[in-house]
């Protein structure tokens, strides 16, 4: 059933994760029936999934990993789950080229490995959307039977690939063929994009139309479809490395300085306290443009004023 349905189908069935589905009930995508909810999985750590296919004896399996709720439309549990606990420590792990898995992708994949075990006869076919295909991309990279999973397709979701084990690369790569991971440069989620190999999955470059407001962009308003249902792809071009280039110097840039922190931060902690100790009439900027008359030019330079205050002090 599965590849009879259009790639705009594919989107249509992809965005049923942030509707509130329940057990049986049933799912219709265009003209093709699809089963029924089975189960809505919700973990103690935001982590959510639906599973629909047949109530008997189902051979073919859809997994719908659920995307962010939003900060319009989630509330305080979602923001905590989905934001504080999974999707900033993502983002700053991505930034800082240091691998971090949050509770909700360890979740996936063991929630993934449990169902390919619990239906030993079902083909298995992988939607996930923003946060959704995060957490798809972790558990396919982690799936003790990866062969199981039929086809993925992902959409709109931060590159992954930089935090996976050497171990966890090659398993993905091994099934490349059978994941499609889209995106949109337009997005700014989609961050970490920097080659047509270091993924998970084929790269498929949107021919997207820029949008108004940045959620928009993200939720697939900018996709374009022809009168058959297929997406509009296009080939690698200089908006794709342009912006491509602009993302990894921003991640070299961050990388860099989250190498002079153990230098810059002591160096503000005493900058305030010693701000604290000063006379009113004495500002630490006047302080500071002073002591850089001195000469000073490279950051480690600023471990050396407290020295210099209290020989000025003495003098």
């Amino acid at each position: 059933m599965q590849t009879q349905l259009t790639d705009q189908e594919r989107v249509a069935l992809a965005k049923l994760e942030y509707q509130l589905l329940v057990p049986g009930q049933p799912i219709k995508v265009g003209r093709y029936p699809l089963g029924q909810v089975l189960a809505h999985i919700y973990e103690p750590d935001g982590f959510q999934l639906f599973v629909i296919g047949s109530a008997t004896q189902p051979r073919e399996l859809v997994l719908l990993f659920k995307g962010s709720s939003g900060l319009r439309k989630g509330n305080p549990t979602t923001w905590n789950d989905e934001w504080l606990a999974t999707n900033l420590p993502l983002l700053q792990a991505l930034l800082r080229h240091q691998r971090h898995i949050p509770s909700q992708l360890q979740t996936a994949a063991r929630v993934l490995n449990g169902l390919v075990a619990q239906y030993p006869r079902a083909k298995f076919f992988v939607y996930g959307h923003s946060l959704g295909a995060i957490n798809a991309q972790f558990a396919l990279a982690n799936c003790q039977h990866l062969g199981r999973i039929k086809h993925a397709w992902l959409y709109e979701g931060a590159n992954l690939y930089p935090l996976l084990t050497t171990r966890e690369r090659r398993r993905v790569q091994k099934y490349r063929a059978r994941i499609d991971n889209y995106i949109d440069i337009f997005d700014p989620v989609t961050l970490g994009y920097t080659s047509p190999t270091a993924l998970v999955g084929r790269l498929r470059y949107v021919a997207s139309e820029r949008c108004l407001l940045p959620i928009s962009q993200h939720m697939w308003a900018g996709y374009r479809f022809n009168a058959a249902g297929q997406l509009q792809l296009r080939a690698l071009d200089a908006d794709f490395w342009r912006t491509t280039q602009r993302e990894q110097e921003l991640i070299n840039t961050i990388a860099t300085l989250q190498q002079w922190e153990p230098t810059w931060r002591p160096a503000a902690q005493w900058a305030a306290a010693l701000r604290a100790s000063l006379p009113a009439e004495l500002s630490l900027a006047q302080l500071i443009e002073a002591w850089g008359a001195t000469g000073w030019q490279s950051p480690l330079h600023w471990c050396q004023l407290p020295e210099w205050w209290r020989e000025r002090k003495e003098t």
